[in-house]
């Protein structure tokens, strides 16, 4: 069986590091959105936020393309970026369907203040891409992150929410071992 393992949440909920550190630990590829997002800036450039919003548009539709290719070669999958639900659930649904795969969401998420710190922290420090454009979206962000909106996808299968207010506290050995519980239920 295949599994269409989604680590979502808001932005700077540690997503990213989760997906890959659990991408690493089950053997599954990990699709994630700002990195095909970055390749696609070091390819076509970058400029402002309204182009960091269409390469975003077409990072999401290039990770559905990949997700397709893995979940119809009989392949799990794991898919990390900050899925609205209104706009994914549809198309994820789908592909459990088509696949008959099973699904797993991870959604990571923390209080508001500290999410919008982290964003500003990281914006400052150099670390990300520059197409971003992190400093021209911190207002954005603050105010989205005024507007609480669900996080979880509508597409079924298992839940794990992870609070991920102090990343101290995080224990990944311990979120592994939920993951394949799970997973093993369903074998």
């Amino acid at each position: 069986m295949s599994w269409l393992i989604i680590v979502t949440g808001r932005p700077t909920s540690g997503k990213s590091t989760l997906a890959a550190w659990l991408g690493k630990y089950l053997g599954y590829p990990v699709i994630s959105k700002d990195g095909i997002k970055e390749m696609l800036f070091d390819q076509l450039g970058w400029r402002d936020r309204e182009w960091s919003k269409a390469l975003g548009r077409a990072s999401v539709e290039l990770m559905f393309y990949y997700a397709q290719a893995q979940l119809e070669a009989g392949r799990s999958v794991i898919l990390d970026n900050a899925f609205h639900p209104d706009l994914a659930s549809a198309r994820l649904r789908e592909f459990k369907q088509q696949y008959e795969a099973d699904s797993l969401q991870i959604i990571c998420d923390a209080d508001s203040e500290i999410l919008y710190r982290r964003f500003k922290d990281r914006a400052r420090s150099g670390m990300r891409h520059e197409g971003h454009v992190d400093w021209q979206s911190e207002e954005e962000l603050k105010q989205n992150l005024q507007h609480e909106r669900p996080l979880m996808l509508d597409i079924g299968g298992h839940v794990l929410q992870v609070d991920t207010n102090d990343f101290e506290k995080l224990n990944y050995d311990s979120m592994l071992k939920q993951v394949k519980a799970l997973m093993l239920l369903d074998s």
